[in-house]
């Protein structure tokens, strides 16, 4: 997988955004893992699931509670 270090393409040096990559995963700057391309959708939607999972957690929680 090749690296793009094109410092347009990453914002606050660790998001990649690059709306002319078709991939959602690209290998990050250095290293071996890989990042998502914040310019698909997709990207958003994976990023934004850990957070929903959290608030519907605790809200069924307080629910709950509140019984």
């Amino acid at each position: 997988m090749l690296r793009d270090r094109n410092r347009k393409h990453w914002k606050l040096w660790v998001f990649y955004y690059n709306p002319d990559e078709s991939r959602l995963f690209v290998a990050k700057r250095y290293g071996t893992p890989v990042t998502l391309n914040f310019a698909r959708p997709m990207a958003w939607a994976i990023a934004a699931a850990p957070l929903a999972i959290a608030t519907v957690g605790f809200a069924v929680d307080k629910l709950h509670l509140a019984h």
